[in-house]
């Protein structure tokens, strides 16, 4: 049953490519779920449980005709159809790698060293890559989607990053999208509310904020002022307040004030902490252009952004996302992309609103559980891990070493047949 709903998911993007793409597209997805070893081509060719011992997923990644800002769009469509509340998450992420033959790796310092650490180097070649979330809520239930990621060129980080993030939100809906405090850029900001979106981020404690001028600071000719006094958080009023995801309530304030960061007046939320007796407080700052939302959201949708980090990981533990050895520019951006899809697609078949649409449905969490041995471990929900497990216990069968080619042949029928040519 989820290989049905899978497959008529993956069908969703028939259209974007011609026959033989098509079926180069759904195999390679379907050996980015499968394989369970190093996602390279050759794990994921074999994982796909090819019929012909010809293959063509390095020039499908490499030279193929198809476009993968539509690929994104049908993507964020297709999981909108599904998701009523959402927001997007925006970061940027490593991919290590080994050499420098690789196209785009560039030197850059691992911060977190220390000298006492002797299994972790100080210096690491790599890639860097602009990705970008939909994270979807449903209550309680928070799931994110990774939609879309690009490679970041070595030698111009900076103006490479804007201009992957600016070739993106044009193509996207408009919606709130999440920083983290090193994004503070006036630039992105700029590009973001040209093409209607919100932006929620997170200050580091000592930005300087304005509240608005009032009509006395007004000039009586020229230009207005767009800029008050400077804000001091450590004099304002804190109440608390009681937040999902929280066990106690926090010491909250908040204001509508400016920031030179963005061009737009911002609500800033402030939560105060004191960390021990006799210690000062902690500041946590946070604002939004979006001044329609109350304090309890905004303050839940920046927790909620850290589930991007924790894709990102079981991204790369998972679905192969730094286990590419293509070369070109082209194959990286499709290979990482592709496993960005894999990953959205298997979580949108278990998110609840997809499961009450259709009447073929994952079975019951304990009873997947029961079938693939575990007892151990009693989940909530379907996770990223699980579902893998769940499709690769379905699938898992053993591959002869042999060159026989009818020794070969998977014995219940691949998902789809690899043509040749």
């Amino acid at each position: 049953m989820p290989t049905a709903l899978l497959d008529g998911v993956v069908y969703a993007f028939r259209d974007l490519f011609g026959s033989q793409n098509f079926v180069l597209f759904s195999a390679y997805l379907w050996g980015v779920i499968l394989c369970q070893g190093r996602h390279t081509v050759t794990g994921i060719y074999l994982a796909s449980q090819p019929e012909r011992r010809y293959w063509s997923l390095v020039k499908f990644l490499s030279r193929g005709q198809w476009d993968e800002t539509m690929v994104v769009q049908r993507l964020i469509g297709l999981i909108l159809e599904y998701v009523s509340d959402w927001v997007y998450i925006y970061d940027h992420t490593h991919a290590l790698k080994t050499g420098e033959k690789q196209f785009g790796l560039h030197f850059f310092r691992n911060h977190r060293y220390r000298k006492g650490n002797t299994n972790q180097s100080k210096f690491h070649w790599g890639h860097q890559f602009a990705g970008l979330g939909l994270l979807a809520l449903d209550g309680p239930l928070a799931r994110l989607f990774p939609v879309w990621v690009k490679l970041l060129s070595a030698e111009a980080l900076g103006r490479s990053a804007l201009a992957a993030f600016v070739s993106i939100i044009g193509v996207i809906p408009a919606g709130l999208i999440i920083f983290d405090r090193g994004f503070n850029n006036r630039k992105y900001f700029h590009h973001l509310l040209t093409q209607g979106h919100q932006l929620l981020c997170r200050a580091r404690k000592n930005a300087a904020f304005y509240y608005l001028p009032t009509a006395q600071q007004q000039p009586a000719r020229g230009r207005r002022r767009l800029y008050g006094r400077r804000v001091h958080v450590a004099h304002w009023d804190y109440t608390p307040v009681a937040v999902s995801g929280f066990d106690q309530p926090l010491a909250v304030a908040h204001r509508v004030v400016r920031s030179k960061m963005c061009p737009h007046p911002v609500r800033l939320v402030v939560v105060r902490k004191r960390p021990q007796r006799g210690r000062t407080y902690r500041y946590f700052l946070v604002y939004t252009t979006d001044l329609q939302l109350s304090v309890e959201t905004i303050i839940r949708y920046y927790k909620l952004r850290w589930s991007f980090e924790t894709h990102m990981r079981d991204s790369k533990e998972e679905l192969g996302f730094d286990h590419y050895q293509v070369h070109c520019e082209r194959a990286i951006d499709r290979s990482v992309l592709l496993s960005f899809v894999a990953a959205s697609l298997t979580q949108l078949i278990a998110w609840p609103a997809f499961e009450r649409a259709h009447r073929q449905t994952f079975p019951a969490l304990d009873h997947g559980l029961k079938q693939m041995g575990i007892h151990w471990y009693q989940p909530q929900r379907w996770t990223l891990g699980l579902l893998l497990g769940y499709l690769r216990w379905q699938h898992h069968q053993p591959f002869s070493a042999s060159i026989d080619t009818k020794q070969n042949q998977p014995k219940f029928g691949p998902p789809y047949e690899l043509a040749a040519g």
